[in-house]
């Protein structure tokens, strides 16, 4: 039996959280929409859950979960099934995506399975990726912050320097504001108590953690818009909260703060854990139309949220079940399957490659067969028993090349199911 290596499962980990944040993102993308007049920390703390998504690898099973499919679409072993089949929870993407993936009889004589190869270059791409990632991060962070070594401090952790036009935060422990020597005392004013609030949020832990969570999903293009955004409500909020602090009637004033820090000047690209003045004419008119929204408004966005993020948080409730090829049923009595009945997949396989009825009902769609097996009922390979540990289980069939493959297809489906709790060897 082939052996699945710790980076691989990793790297299918990694991927199934691909999905399930993917997912997340989308939604969230839609979910400003309605909440666009809301304070912007609203959407801003929505990004938390796009967080949780990508990095948790568990969750809870929810009925109240807004994902459509199953946390684990790709199982951790789908490279050593004897017939690889993801188990999305949605019938016709499973089928579809499935009869694509590479079946034994592509391999049977030779010592290459190529969906293990395909898995291992995956793993070693994505490894690669990553890596180059954080090295771009650090790197860049090391080289900017030895060019700020000649900036001059001004009182505790502010810094002036005539080596930027642009005034940003830079470090992570002990962060730093550094800003430009051409500004006006009222841009100054402003410009330090916007950075400053950012540290007072730690808003520069939380870039640095989502940038670390970018460098395991650099594959996912929603990974960089979440990012993105991220980024552009983490400004925004800022914002609001400045202008809440010094009062409304500086709108005009801080607005025009914004533009003249962005006008002509050179963009300095300095680290992806610093963060500077980034989007700078959707945070003007965010600005200059940002009003105090009544407890009502800001309710109603809160409960909102509230729903949204619990049910993209939790995980949809799946039935046991498991999506594979060849498989068996045993025992036939017509009418049903019902409980404590033995199955044997091997004694009900025919010469022709299909499974003989023998009287159970079996839902029948194509080449493919579907058998409920409930708790109590036995599954025999060989000389072992198993009893199903499970409320239920639902199993899919499909014809595979010789009989000697069911045999082995169904004793190791039976060790994955026993490793995960759902069946247990009974003497």
């Amino acid at each position: 039996m082939e052996v699945v290596t710790a980076v691989d499962k990793v790297f299918l980990t990694i991927l199934n959280m691909s999905f399930t944040g993917a997912f997340a993102v989308a939604a969230i993308c839609l979910a400003r929409l309605p909440i666009k007049k809301a304070p912007k920390i609203i959407s801003y703390c929505l990004w938390a859950v796009v967080g949780f998504r990508l990095v948790f690898p568990f969750s809870i099973e929810s009925v109240f979960s807004l994902i459509p499919f199953h946390a684990q679409t790709i199982p951790p072993d789908i490279a050593t099934q004897s017939v690889p089949r993801i188990d999305s929870g949605i019938p016709f993407v499973n089928d579809a995506i499935s009869s694509v993936l590479p079946s034994p009889a592509s391999y049977l004589d030779t010592a290459v399975n190529p969906l293990r190869v395909w898995t291992a270059i995956g793993s070693w791409v994505w490894i690669a990726g990553s890596a180059a990632m954080l090295a771009f991060g650090v790197v860049c962070y090391i080289r900017f912050k030895r060019k700020m070594g000649s900036a001059i401090r001004v009182e505790g952790n502010l810094y002036e320097t005539d080596g930027i036009q642009s005034p940003f935060v830079l470090g992570i422990l002990k962060p730093k504001i550094y800003i430009p020597l051409d500004l006006s005392d009222q841009e100054r004013e402003y410009i330090v108590l916007h950075e400053r609030t950012h540290i007072q949020r730690h808003d520069h832990i939380i870039k640095f953690a989502a940038y670390f969570i970018l460098c395991l999903h650099w594959f996912n293009p929603l990974a960089w818009v979440a990012f993105h955004l991220m980024g552009l409500d983490m400004e925004m909020s800022c914002d609001e909260l400045v202008l809440k602090n010094l009062g409304g009637e500086i709108k005009r004033n801080y607005s025009m703060s914004l533009l003249s820090i962005a006008a002509d000047r050179r963009v300095l690209r300095s680290s992806p854990l610093s963060f500077g003045e980034n989007g700078v004419e959707k945070r003007v008119k965010n600005v200059l139309k940002s009003r105090k929204s009544s407890r009502i408004a800001v309710a109603l966005a809160v409960a909102f949220v509230t729903v949204l993020s619990f049910g993209l948080v939790v995980s949809r409730a799946s039935v046991d079940d498991f999506t594979g090829s060849g498989g068996g049923n045993g025992n036939g009595n017509g009418g049903g399957v019902n409980a404590e009945m033995t199955y044997s997949l091997a004694d009900y396989y025919d010469e022709d490659g299909q499974f003989s009825d023998l009287g159970l009902s079996l839902d029948e769609k194509d080449s493919e067969r579907v058998l409920a097996v409930s708790g109590g009922d036995i599954l025999v390979a060989g000389d072992r028993r198993y009893e199903v540990t499970t409320e239920s289980l639902t199993l899919s069939f499909y014809p595979q090349p010789s009989l000697d493959q069911v045999i082995r297809w169904w004793a190791d489906c039976l060790d994955s199911w026993a490793e995960s709790g759902k069946v247990t060897e009974v003497s």
